[in-house]
């Protein structure tokens, strides 16, 4: 009996840790009048300063928000990001150079920067742990 119940705790804990939300366009939140997502069922308000900012760094209109910035600990405390349009706004924002040829869509950063990124953009960013129970 007690298997049972300490199974149930864990994929209590599991079940808080996951993140559940569709991504919105640039374009789309731009033109609400209160642009929102929705997380885990409810509504996120995103900023129209951050959807600004995007614009004004030359972000496609069909970046998918929020961007995700997934931490994984196989990673050795860095940061994922993923997708190409995803990548060229995150380093934009760090001031990294971008190579115009490049094909890349994952950048890894780390905490520091992660520190920045989420000052400039809180509410166009989303954080993911992925973990795994088996090493």
């Amino acid at each position: 009996m007690e298997d049972k119940n300490l199974d149930r705790i864990i994929k209590g804990i599991i079940r808080e840790f996951k993140v559940s939300f569709k991504r919105k366009r640039l374009k789309d939140l731009l033109n609400e009048e209160k642009p929102h997502i929705i997380i885990n069922g409810k509504r996120h308000r995103i900023k129209r300063r951050e959807l600004e900012l995007l614009r004004e760094i030359g972000s496609s209109e069909d970046l998918k928000i929020p961007i995700v910035l997934e931490v994984d600990p196989s990673l050795g405390g860095a940061i994922k990001v993923s997708g190409k349009e995803e990548v060229k706004v995150i380093s934009k924002i760090l001031g990294r150079d971008i190579n115009m040829f490049s094909e890349e869509d994952v950048l890894y950063i780390y905490k520091p920067e992660l520190r920045i990124v989420r000052r400039e953009l809180p509410t166009t960013t989303q954080i993911i742990f992925k973990f795994s129970l088996y090493d």
